[in-house]
């Protein structure tokens, strides 16, 4: 596994793709996380990118789905534009995409919702599958949004990975958050005994939480990097250890909801902190 930076999960602003992997490599990522459709909007084709990777020794390991999975009119609106996004990855040598999905809603019934996002993860799996794009979905774990809407939905690992194997297209499995693992009540490295091989996991997010508080009291945010003052509930040795055992070859992503991070007007300075801390609970 390798550490990769996604800008905007940690409160940084670059000026675009150059700067970005310019700052991954001056704090050790191997990665970062990019869209093909802001690579296009910036005006750099291909080989300008790959270029840039080059020189910079940082590749991308991974692009967020390019459309909409919250309701049919959203993502009937915004499928089509999934298969050039898909074709300008693989050229790119990008074989990760991920999203993520609510865990209740206003509209439907559990059975309902099921068979709903079946049909469209399916779809969107099929389209990358013929790129060659693994294509990870990511559950949320705390009893807050469970609660937010009238039907509760998938909101554990166990039930995403059940999703995973109803879809069945081979490509799909989960965006493993460990926040969202240890508000459904898996705390480090817990997880694993859910797993059945490496492919379930595309991709990983580390976060952790404030010790002490109730899970039925945990909200998305705040959330805290490892080792931030105020954090320490989850075992994230545990967590990444557990990743190391089951042979996770994939990218690791910071997503600290950090509120330290927002008052540091500094991105070398927050990229070489994420990095720091990502390091001091890595298996050694």
């Amino acid at each position: 596994m390798y550490k990769s930076l996604s800008t905007g999960l940690v409160n940084i602003k670059t000026e675009g793709f150059e700067q970005t992997l310019a700052l991954a490599g001056r704090h050790g990522y191997g990665a970062v996380g990019y869209s093909p459709d802001a690579l296009a909007a910036e005006g750099i084709d291909t080989y300008r990118a790959l270029d840039l990777m080059g020189r910079y020794g940082a590749i991308i390991s991974d692009f967020g789905l390019p459309l909409r999975i919250t309701g049919d009119d959203a993502f009937s609106d915004s499928f089509p534009r999934l298969e050039k996004s898909a074709r300008t990855a693989a050229k790119l040598g990008i074989h990760r995409c991920c999203t993520w999905m609510m865990s209740s809603s206003n509209d439907y019934e559990f059975a309902e919702n099921f068979r709903r996002h079946t049909r469209m993860l399916r779809l969107i799996a099929e389209v990358l599958r013929e790129y060659d794009i693994l294509f990870g979905v990511e559950f949320l774990g705390p009893q807050s949004i469970l609660r937010s809407g009238k039907y509760p939905f998938i909101h554990t690992l166990a039930g995403m990975l059940e999703l995973c194997d109803a879809v069945g297209t081979g490509n799909m499995g989960v965006m493993l958050d460990s926040h969202h693992c240890y508000c459904s009540g898996l705390r480090g490295g817990e997880f694993a005994g859910f797993i059945r091989d490496e492919k379930d996991i595309i991709l990983v997010h580390i976060n952790d939480d404030a010790p002490g508080v109730p899970l039925e009291e945990i909200k998305d945010s705040p959330r805290f990097y490892p080792g931030e003052p105020g954090s320490g509930g989850n075992d994230l040795r545990g967590f990444m250890g557990a990743l190391q055992d089951l042979g996770y070859t994939g990218p690791v992503v910071a997503e600290p909801f950090s509120e330290a991070l927002k008052g540091i007007d500094d991105n070398d300075a927050v990229a070489a902190i994420i990095s720091e801390s990502t390091d001091s609970v890595w298996p050694g």
